[in-house]
């Protein structure tokens, strides 16, 4: 019986690509663009819109738990599969004036299988690249984050111009062809499942490191992802269609991201590509709270965005360095749980502090600042991680 033929590195990114396009680009972030116009219309409250976003990150972290027991229990496919289609389904159950607790419910859901796409999928995905496009196809499939951000941000003002009900509708329909390829063209999984297996030894400690400085840039991850487009318009003075302008800049910079970050890692290794990007983030985040301007909000709205999709890539990219293939999806599994406790805490304490107009540009200084204590501590971990090893060494000595 001959083995069945290995599926091409362009196939195997476009499916990643798919799953991180519904999942975190849609799934996630269109409700970013919509915050303004559900709130103008009456169809949430301002507090009521900011703890609705925060269920969508409570949501993530539940599935960023779950992700590795769904994928052993109901098998990889089905868990990316399903997880595809309730997200289009849960775009088109919006499409009414309903109660908070039917916004919060789909949102909820939303995170939650966002969350199993972003942990099952990338995962899957990168076992089967060929080890010479391994690094470039992994940062290649977070580019679906940044396609689905640049449709929310040039679709949305677009169909919510027709009215609330048409612009989720709408988005319901944008999901479709990824939705359908996920379905259709899905790669299976290695027919031959291996154990996990353990961290190279000392990598222990390197890895306890990352999963900290990317759960720090779990708090700088919200405040252009859940209040950006609110705040510009209500605490800046934007119009809506600057401010649609500037979330469509950060759009472009997603776009990017993934892209540059893999010219990086390619030269300096991840590394060094994730101290880069938790620095750049983080005095991108802080710009808008310490210098005034459009150059400076334009500036921060690209390399946030560009550092989204980036900082997943370079994060899962340095993991795939410190653990075995086989061991990856358990250790990108936590890092990603990590990443949505951090996140969802987080974004509730923002959400109450950003619901006081006074307090407003606080939720940046504090994202910027974690992002930058993320960048100090990924840099020193090397340093960190051999210290402890020699005193491991002594000891057993």
């Amino acid at each position: 019986m001959t083995a069945p033929r290995p599926l091409s590195a362009g196939r195997l990114i476009v499916m990643g690509a798919a799953a991180t396009l519904v999942g975190v680009g849609l799934g996630r972030f269109a409700y970013a663009a919509l915050l303004p116009g559900l709130i103008e219309a009456g169809w949430l409250s301002q507090a009521d819109a900011g703890y609705v976003g925060a269920a969508n990150l409570l949501g993530y972290l539940f599935g960023a738990l779950l992700a590795s027991r769904a994928a052993r229990w109901l098998g990889a496919g089905p868990v990316i599969k399903g997880s595809a289609l309730l997200i289009g389904i849960g775009f088109a159950a919006n499409a009414w004036a309903g109660p908070v607790w039917w916004f919060t419910l789909w949102r909820f859901v939303a995170g939650a299988t966002g969350a199993f796409l972003m942990v099952v999928a990338p995962s899957l995905i990168a076992r089967q690249l060929p080890e010479s496009k391994r690094k470039k196809g992994t940062t290649w499939v977070f580019a679906g984050i940044g396609i689905g951000v640049f449709l929310s941000a040039t679709l949305v003002p677009a169909l919510i111009q027709q009215g609330l009900a048409f612009a989720w509708a709408g988005l319901a329909l944008v999901c479709l062809p990824a939705i359908w390829l996920i379905w259709v063209r899905w790669p299976a999984p290695p027919s031959a499942a291996q154990q996990p297996t353990a961290p190279a030894q000392g990598a222990g400690l390197l890895l306890a490191l990352v999963y900290l400085g990317y759960s720090l840039d779990a708090v700088g991850f919200v405040p252009h992802t859940v209040f950006w487009v609110d705040y510009l318009e209500r605490q800046r003075g934007f119009t809506t269609f600057a401010a649609a302008l500037q979330w469509g800049t950060f759009a472009l910079g997603a776009i990017a991201g993934p892209f540059l970050v893999g010219a990086l890692a390619r030269r300096v290794g991840w590394h060094r590509t994730l101290v880069t990007a938790l620095t750049l983030k983080g005095s991108a985040v802080l710009l808008p709270a310490l210098v005034p301007g459009l150059a400076a909000i334009s500036v921060s709205s690209f390399v946030v965005g560009a550092m989204i999709p980036g900082m997943v890539a370079t994060t899962a990219g340095r993991i795939g360095e410190l653990v075995s293939p086989d061991h990856q999806t358990l250790a990108w599994g936590r890092a990603t749980a990590l990443f949505a406790l951090a996140q969802a805490g987080s974004a509730y304490l923002m959400a109450a502090l950003y619901a006081h107009a006074d307090n407003s540009g606080l939720i940046f200084q504090l994202g910027g600042a974690s992002l930058l204590s993320g960048a100090v501590i990924v840099l020193l971990s090397p340093r960190l991680a051999g210290r402890q090893a020699d005193r491991n060494s002594e000891a057993a000595g």
